[in-house]
């Protein structure tokens, strides 16, 4: 498997390491660097210690993948969701604050309501301003 070291840390002493399977980034890993002796690793043993802590379950899984039969029955089972159906975040917010006013506004019509039939003496949905 192979990796870039895509950002390294003097402070901590730290590097993150992003392993890649055919050219594609699977796994980021940050590592503290070995120290040995007040020394940090030179570039030969690092590149040891990087490889021996390559994520092997990403390799495994591949080469299970690639000897396993079957998936095709898991495929069937895929239905397409239409890009319309899926809300973004904003439109998700959008809709829960026009629920929110659509309940306060439910709220007022009621309390109006129950005044005007005599259950409560006041609107509790609406606050008096006066004036000093």
């Amino acid at each position: 498997m192979d990796y870039k070291i895509i950002s390294a840390n003097a402070a901590t002493g730290q590097i993150e390491v992003a392993y890649m399977d055919r050219n594609k980034t699977v796994a980021v890993y940050a590592i503290d660097v070995p120290i040995i002796d007040g020394l940090f690793l030179t570039p030969e043993e690092l590149d040891k210690e990087i490889k021996h802590r390559a994520p092997s379950f990403i390799s495994e899984r591949e080469q299970a993948v690639a000897a396993a039969s079957g998936f095709e029955l898991i495929e069937a089972l895929v239905q397409v969701v239409s890009q319309d159906a899926v809300l973004t975040p904003e439109e998700i917010e959008q809709r829960a604050n026009q629920k929110m006013w659509e309940q306060v506004e439910f709220e007022k019509k009621t309390a109006k309501a129950l005044v005007k039939f005599g259950v409560l003496q006041s609107d509790p949905t609406s606050i008096e301003v006066t004036q000093l």
